[in-house]
Parts: structure tokens; C-alpha cells; sequence
């Protein structure tokens, strides 16, 4: 049986859990595998800034969906998707017609660490401030010091407000 290939990119709301996110992800396989479709790909874009404010948010977490199946799981995905209160907008496209499930591999889903998530955690990776200075190579340290000399020489000249 030949499956069609869709694509749905989701703006999900930018301050929920990554568990509400996962949830809503949850709704979308469900309503794929219920409707004997095929799930290939989650992809997860990040947080971007919105081109406008939608439901007065200016920020959003894009998720990005491809699926085989047939016309009728196209709107068991969007309804599932209109009901969620995580969803700030969703669009659906037709990508290709005809497709063979059995040549279309399902890429491993791996969840992403979300914001929330990551805030709870000690970071690992942290340079002092004092390290990062002494990293600096010598060159950039001498172009620095070069501007702030430079500045401190030509700052009294123009307070002074002497006339030639």
C-alpha cells in the first residue's frame, strides 16, 4: 500500500517543561500509529523569536514532524494539535504522493535537554572569570590595553573645553 508524505512544524509555547512538550509529541505518534501511519522523523529546531506575537508570546519552541499516511491521519494530527494548549501554531504539508513505508527509515527519536531541564542541572563546562582573562592571547590583551589608554588621553581634552 502506498502512503502519502507529510511534514508539520509546531510552535510550541516557549515556557512550558519539556515533559508538556513530550506529551503533545506523544498525541502526534499515537494519532500516526493509530491511523496506520508512519512515523520517520521528530526533529527539534529550538527556541526562536516569533516574526510576531502569537497568543502574547514572542518566542517559540519549533518541533518539526514527517510522517507517511493517508488523508484522513492528517486531521487526527491537527485535531490533536488544535486541543493542545501547548501549540501556538502548527501548518501541515503534502511533501510526496506515492511513497513505498518500506523505503523510508524512522530516524531514532532522541529527546532533546530542554531549557528547564538543563537549568536545574550544575554546570559543567564553567571557566572563572579570572581564567578566562588569562586566556586571552597577548595580542588582543596589548589591543585592549592600546583603547583604554587611548581613551583616558583623549577624554580630558574634550572636557576641558579649551579654544585654539
Amino acid at each position: 500500500m502506498l502512503l502519502t508524505e507529510y511534514e508539520t512544524t509546531m510552535v510550541v509555547r516557549p515556557d512550558i517543561g519539556g515533559d508538556a512538550v513530550e506529551a503533545t509529541l506523544d498525541r502526534v505518534r499515537e494519532a500516526v500509529k493509530a491511523r496506520g501511519g508512519k512515523l520517520i522523523a521528530i526533529n527539534h529546531w529550538g527556541k526562536k523569536r516569533l516574526a510576531y506575537p502569537i497568543k502574547k508570546q514572542s518566542r517559540g519552541t519549533y518541533v518539526h514532524a514527517q510522517y507517511l499516511g493517508a488523508s484522513d491521519l492528517v486531521a487526527e494530527v491537527e485535531r490533536n494539535l488544535r486541543i493542545s494548549d501547548t501549540i501556538l501554531r502548527f501548518l501541515t504539508v503534502k511533501v510526496a504522493v506515492d511513497i513505498d513505508p518500506a523505503t523510508r527509515d524512522e530516524q531514532a527519536y532522541t529527546r532533546p535537554q530542554y531549557e528547564a531541564e538543563m537549568a536545574n542541572e550544575e554546570p559543567t563546562d564553567t571557566v572563572p572569570q579570572e581564567a578566562a582573562v588569562e586566556a586571552l592571547p597577548d595580542e588582543v590583551e596589548e589591543e585592549l590595553a592600546d583603547q583604554s589608554e587611548e581613551e583616558v588621553e583623549t577624554e580630558p581634552a574634550a572636557e576641558s573645553g579649551e579654544e585654539e
